[in-house]
């Protein structure tokens, strides 16, 4: 069966989907915004930032590899629109340009085309369940893949051992079949009510979805740690976090914008049994201990803190350019310069 077959069935809204990855679809929608509570997201969005301290890196575009990611997904024959095509590419490749501008071109291209797998998976969910949910199932079995882009992530997870010392490459593919599961799970779980006595259960399935262990382990790469060792697996929880949780800070304003609740804020704040705003700026305190605790641990060792300060710089970055996150109009980047 043809790549276009699978697809055939499904809406064209669905297959060209905007904001892709970001809960968008399958979430609690509501057509009221709330001005006020938006207004009080920027302010702590900005009281993030300068707390952080945030200085934006600002590290250019890759043309060579936006061509090719962008390439790459058209390959799949997938029917998706130019416009959609692009927001992958802009998403894989600014994530690989800003988060790992600490990288060498080789290892930015896998993080590029890792992405551009994954948030096509995460899109594919809302067209066709059965395909995510049978994902990990064939790849244990060593099955083929049904669709291009499928078996161009499987085949990723074999390479990741070439960029990644061994337990981080084992990491990733681990990381890859449980947030492939998670997507999975939240696809068969839409509508559920968090309950209070799952308080935990929110932040369980974000850290899957999110492939937080995933992205984590990729900031380090094989060649560094192949003279640096392992002290760097300690400081890895404190990544996982902060991977998940700055995108859940910075996504918030957008996602409130559209009247999106299916977010990880919204289904802790259920189960808590607070205000969504309670809720942000509990996590943003989160995140900055988070943020103190990687830098205190990278002084440790030689190397770490250029690399932890240009991931963590660079992962707002990539927000803050990213169209999806719509952060542009309230976030000015050249504030956030270093002085000369």
């Amino acid at each position: 069966m043809s790549t276009q077959a699978f697809l055939s069935d499904l809406p064209d809204e669905c297959l060209n989907a905007p904001d892709c990855g970001d809960e968008a679809y399958g979430s609690h929608q509501s057509p009221n915004v709330d001005t006020t509570s938006s207004a009080a997201i920027v302010a702590a969005v900005h009281s993030f930032l300068q707390r952080l301290p945030y200085r934006h890196p600002n590290n250019p575009q890759n043309v060579k590899l936006r061509r090719e990611i962008s390439d790459e997904i058209v390959s799949w024959n997938t029917g998706l629109s130019a416009d959609h095509i692009e927001q992958i590419t802009d998403t894989s490749c600014g994530t690989a340009e800003c988060t790992y501008a600490h990288t060498g071109y080789e290892h930015q291209r896998f993080v590029a085309l890792y992405t551009a797998c994954l948030t096509f998976v995460d899109d594919l969910g809302y067209k066709n369940i059965e395909l995510v949910g049978e994902f990990v199932q064939r790849f244990t079995r060593g099955q083929p893949q049904p669709l291009p882009a499928l078996s161009r992530l499987q085949g990723l997870l074999a390479e990741v051992y070439d960029y990644c010392p061994r337990v981080s490459a084992d990491a990733i593919v681990t990381s890859t079949m449980d947030g492939i599961s998670g997507m999975y799970t939240e696809l068969i779980t839409k509508g559920y009510i968090v309950q209070p006595e799952a308080v935990r259960y929110p932040y369980h399935l974000r850290i899957r979805t999110g492939i937080a262990v995933g992205y984590a382990h990729l900031t380090f790469t094989k060649e560094w740690a192949r003279d640096a060792g392992h002290m760097y697996l300690q400081v890895v929880p404190e990544v996982e976090a902060i991977t998940v949780g700055f995108n859940d800070i910075l996504s918030f304003y957008k996602e409130t914008l559209v009247g999106d609740t299916g977010n990880y804020i919204h289904m802790r704040a259920t189960a808590e049994r607070r205000s969504p705003l309670t809720v942000l700026e509990e996590l943003i305190e989160e995140n900055l201990d988070s943020a103190r605790k990687i830098k205190k641990f990278a002084a440790s060792q030689t190397g770490l803190t250029e690399i932890c300060h240009s991931s963590l710089m660079g992962y707002i970055e990539f927000h803050l350019n990213a169209r999806r996150y719509h952060l542009e109009g309230i976030v000015d980047g050249t504030r956030y310069l270093p002085a000369s």
